[in-house]
This record gives C-alpha cells, structure tokens and sequence, in this order.
C-alpha cells in the first residue's frame, strides 16, 4: 500500500543535514524499486531545505514508520516530526515517467481536511475532478490522504510542475476543494526530486 511521508526539518539544522547526507541518499536508494517520489520541500528560493516527502510502497503503516525510524536524518537529529498517511494514486506515475517540463519548477501542496469536511468534500467533488483534469498539464501526481483504514480521504496531496511559485499558488487557488475552504491545515512549498530521484539528472 502507498504512504505519503511528510517530515519536518529542525530550525538551524543546515550543517546537521549535510553532515548527514551522504548516509541519507545512499539509505534513499535502497528503497528506490517502490518510491514513487522523494524529495525535499525548501524555502521559495531553495537556499534552505526545509524537510522531506515521499511517497512510498511499504506493506502495511508498521514499515513506514520504521522507514522514517531508521533514517539518517531522524538518527542523526535533522528530523524529528513527521507526518504518515496511507495515500491513493489519482494519476499513474512516478519520478521515472512524470510529465514535466524541462525549466519548470515543482511544488509541493499538502492539505488535511477539517474533520467536518465529508459534506463539503461531496459538494465540490464533481467540481473538483473537472478543474483537475483541466489543469494536468500541471500536476504531476496528485491523490487523496487517507485514514489508517483506507477507507475515507481525510486530506489530499499534489506534486506540481509550474513555470513559477505564483502560478502554483493560482493553480491550488482555483480548485473547488480549496476554495470552499476543505483544509484546515494547508502545506505549500516548493519542492525539488531528491538527487538520487531525478530523471532529468541522470
């Protein structure tokens, strides 16, 4: 099953990271065959790593949180709070075949609904999926967060490919789930492929 792990970097944890990094790209590329995506999120004008997501293949949340368990970043003290939802693929693809535009820039949308939010989800759901498919051009992945069981979506996540952080933020703006007020808790950074995870790099 897919998970989505979103996890926060330290304040001031700059020198700590790069003290650890190489340990962490090699610990990335040990779970490359079931990555889907992996990479940090940054400041708006990537000079500063602000922490990490991937999604994931793991067989059940017990894998994912020892995933997050033994990595270098969470062993060494450049991470300590994280975030584990089982997550559902709207789109089929991965790092490996992801539409993208050479000289684009990626960014990183994370939403976990109000806990109130089934009524207002089932209202704007046909509104939604129509602007979605309008814009997936955009998108490079996006799909529901979902509760433990997997059997309701309690939040959504999106990786895009824009020209800028404006026309992510105008594209997030627009959509009906958004607008309507669906989040109570909102994420959007730029993003960037991991170094092990980008195909334009290889």
């Amino acid at each position: 099953m897919l998970f989505s792990i979103l996890i926060h970097d330290e304040p001031d944890s700059a020198a700590l990271r790069d003290q650890h990094r190489a340990a962490h790209l090699d610990y990335l590329k040990a779970f490359d065959d079931q990555t889907l995506f992996a990479g940090p999120f940054t400041s708006d004008d990537e000079t500063a790593d602000l922490g990490s997501l991937r999604l994931i293949d793991f067989p059940d949340r017990a894998a994912a949180e020892q995933h997050v368990a033994d990595e270098p970043y969470v062993i060494g003290g450049v991470q300590k709070r994280w975030q584990i939802h089982r997550w559902q693929a709207s789109l089929p693809y991965s790092w490996r075949d992801c539409p993208r535009t050479e000289g684009n820039i990626q960014a990183l949308f994370h939403g976990v609904d109000h806990d109130d939010a089934a009524e207002l989800c089932n209202k704007n759901r046909d509104a939604h999926r129509a602007y979605v498919s309008d814009h997936s051009d955009q998108i490079m992945v996006r799909g529901p967060l979902l509760n433990d069981e997997g059997t309701q979506s309690v939040g959504s996540l999106w990786l895009l490919d824009v020209p800028d952080l404006h026309a992510g933020h105008t594209l997030l703006e627009g959509d009906p789930f958004y607008a309507a007020g669906l989040y109570k808790e909102v994420l959007f950074h730029r993003w960037r492929f991991g170094r092990v995870f980008d195909r334009f790099k290889v």
